[in-house]
């Protein structure tokens, strides 16, 4: 408990150093430095704590993927680009269902990496998750993709436990004023962008909407015809506005909505339990600038998803016996002895007794066992809803040339309804400060040292600290130790779940009603601590800017524990943090603009799961993947690009995955207006997925043909 408070308070006192500073460096004016230690040699990224840290002087490793490389590689998609990345396991399951994670462990509900846009949260806290579908961001706006390669909880909190995921979009006055961008392609891919930017006085606005169609896989274990279509609409709206008093205000709302179109929702179904979905982003950021050595930043942000998924069940009449539900709670044994054929269960409960001699009175009633399974159809439903409001306010100050500092304070309100998953609506507070010093005590040493102190209604108070130390051999070279904890706070659904099933307008009335409720219901008992992380590294950055050349090497060695690793169902739903797993090994990434017409990049990561407690935690695990890239200019107009991804797919009824594309882009103009074409071949070695659901069990995702191919046709304007 001391120790909590210590570091409370030493996050306080972080927090209010740099306003107590500032008074002290108006009377001493001991520099002029500015917010950014310039560091020409090396490129500059904003992520891994907050502050603008030259690669260098990062305490993390990184990986940035630029709008460039998207385009020159033909990919289509977010979840694709990740696939870039060493130690990302991204797995497709279904067409419209990606399952993501960093170093794998979990895969049936990938929970442990947090995604940001513009810095502003994806992850929604119903069910700890980042639905990649619903992400409102049109490929066309990204100007790069910054990825954390570790714990960055440090800076971002509980559940950015693994990694971070920051997709960074273009300012509105960076973009052409207006944009035109079509794809097309195999899997029923029709992808449409427009894009109109202008300058209103000291306002700077960009609109896009966007549309995605695609007919995911061809074929499904689960359902003969994948069934897995993605129909989405999105609309981006970005404004800067320069205030006269040196500030500026950069606001964003967002909106996506569609149908994605799902297999398989229970084993009685009649009809499949599509998703109509929408999502919505409202955000504003107030940044000041004090001085040259001084800034303030305020953000406000509001995030909703909503779902409306109702399908058609065909289950038993018995399933919707009071008696049956009854028992089930007290005694599921009994209720799965019984539909065995074993109708006189023992060792219950004298209750357990009386109420499986109803149930046999009730089958003889109807015309015994037999009887006990005919059918009465209704609609099901998971609709449901989730919302995240947020303030947060952050301080960054310039104490000297070796001397640097972030800090802030944050209160987030949660919420989530659904009559199937909580029975109503559930929410929760959370409240949190942050601070993070980068110090230079000399030339060639840097020193990094931050923490974030969260409170949460439901679980608790959480604690993530990290140090580094990052050492320059040389002006080209950096070796760095890192020392970091993460964590991820168990969502409102592990804490709060009331899970059971309504089905109404049944087509044979139960007990005079038409409507009924599944037996099969379960309820949270809360508890939960939060999973953590204490990861190990060390790093090695080369970079040698007269040949275009960087390379950064890691070595990490990361213990998970309190994991909450079970898959939870309405039969079997008891999570608890007994789980653990070791994760070892090391990734190797390359970027080399060998010259001005060629360029190449690569990833390699080598990952060892050791010691897992739970077979959930080695679902998705490969032990070696990575991604090899090639660029050449043709000529003026012409160019081409090859890429190779592979995972070598280890993990529980894995298969390894393995794909090339060649693209072959082609700049014109027309009329007066730039504008460029590219067609993609893509061959998958490996047209099918296996998807993890239990020990014995798994599901598999099939393309008919292992080439595809796509195009795309932009014009500016």
């Amino acid at each position: 408990m001391k120790s909590r408070q210590y570091l409370l308070q030493f996050l306080t006192s972080l927090c209010a150093l740099p306003l107590a500073c500032a008074g002290w460096m108006g009377k001493a004016q001991a520099t002029e430095a500015d917010l950014d230690f310039n560091e020409a040699a090396y490129p500059v990224v904003i992520t891994p704590t907050r502050l603008r840290q030259s690669l260098a002087d990062v305490p993390a490793s990184v990986t940035v993927i630029t709008a460039e490389t998207l385009r020159r590689h033909g990919i289509t998609r977010i979840e694709e680009a990740l696939r870039m990345v060493p130690g990302m396991a991204v797995s497709q399951a279904t067409g419209n269902d990606f399952r993501i994670n960093f170093h794998g462990t979990g895969g049936v509900s990938p929970r442990r990496l947090n995604v940001l846009i513009d810095g502003v949260s994806a992850y929604m806290p119903a069910f700890s998750q980042v639905q990649w579908s619903l992400l409102p961001v049109a490929m066309d706006d990204i100007e790069r993709i910054e990825v954390i390669r570790g714990p960055d909880s440090a800076a971002y909190g509980p559940n950015s436990m693994m990694a971070v995921v920051n997709i960074l979009t273009k300012h509105p006055k960076d973009v052409e004023r207006g944009l035109v961008s079509v794809t097309a392609g195999a899997h029923g891919l029709l992808d449409g962008t427009v894009r109109l930017a202008t300058t209103l006085g000291s306002t700077s606005v960009r609109a896009t909407v966007s549309s995605r169609h695609d007919h995911g896989y061809d074929r499904s274990s689960t359902i003969s015809n994948g069934h897995d279509d993605t129909s989405l609409n999105r609309l981006n709206l970005r404004a800067q506005h320069d205030l006269s008093d040196g500030s500026s205000l950069d606001m964003q709302a967002a909106y996506v909505g569609g149908k994605l179109d799902e297999g398989m929702g229970d084993p009685f179904q009649a009809t499949p339990p599509d998703r109509l979905v929408n999502s919505s982003l409202l955000s504003a950021r107030w940044t000041k600038s004090l001085s040259s050595v001084h800034e303030v930043q305020v953000d406000v942000s509001h995030a909703t998803t909503s779902a409306k998924q109702r399908w058609r069940s065909c289950w038993p009449q018995a399933a919707y016996w009071s008696e049956v539900y009854e028992l089930f709670q007290s005694n599921p044994g009994y209720v799965n002895r019984m539909l065995q054929g074993n109708l006189m269960p023992t060792g219950g409960s004298a209750r357990d007794d009386q109420l499986a001699a109803l149930i046999r009175g009730r089958i003889l009633g109807i015309g015994g066992f037999d009887a006990l399974f005919t059918s009465t159809c209704g609609q099901g439903n998971q609709d449901g809803s989730e919302s995240r409001s947020q303030v947060e306010v952050q301080d960054t100050f310039v104490v000297s040339d070796q001397l640097r500092f972030v800090a802030g304070l944050g209160l987030r309100h949660q919420r989530a309804s659904s009559e199937t998953y909580f029975g109503g609506s559930v929410s929760n507070n959370v409240q949190w400060l942050f601070g993070h010093a980068e110090y230079r005590p000399l030339d060639w040493l840097t020193a990094n040292l931050g923490g974030y102190g969260e409170s949460n209604s439901l679980s608790g108070n959480t604690f993530s600290p990290r140090l580094a130390i990052n050492a320059r051999l040389s002006e080209q070279q950096t070796v760095r130790a890192v020392v970091s904890k993460g964590t991820r706070t168990p969502d409102l659904f592990e804490e709060r779940a009331n899970w059971s099933y309504t089905v109404r307008d049944l087509s044979i009335p139960v007990d005079d009603r038409t409507t009924g409720r599944l037996f099969t219901a379960t309820h949270a008992t809360s508890g939960l601590s939060s999973e953590q992380i204490w990861s190990h590294e060390l790093g090695y950055l080369l970079m040698l800017r007269r040949i275009g050349l960087t390379f950064d090497a890691r070595l990490f060695d990361d213990h998970l524990s309190k994991l909450i690793s079970e898959r939870l169902t309405t039969t079997d739903f008891s999570p608890d943090n007994t789980g653990s797993v070791r994760l070892t090994g090391y990734e190797l990434q390359l970027n080399w603009e060998v010259s001005d017409r060629w360029s190449t990049w690569a990833s390699y990561g080598y990952l060892l799961n050791r010691e897992a407690t739970h077979i959930e935690e080695t679902a998705q695990y490969s032990r070696q993947s990575g991604a090899l890239g090639v660029s050449v200019a043709l000529s003026q107009d012409w160019r081409a690009s090859v890429a190779h991804y592979a995972a070598s797919g280890d993990g529980v009824h894995e298969r390894r995955y393995a794909r090339t594309d060649l693209t072959v882009a082609h700049a014109f103009w027309l009329g007066t207006q730039p504008g460029s074409a590219s067609l993609t071949l893509a061959y998958l070695a490996t047209p099918s997925v296996n998807t993890y659901q239990d020990a014995t069990r798994y599901f598999t995702s099939t393309f008919n043909r292992q080439l595809s191919i796509h195009g795309q046709v932009r014009v500016a304007f």
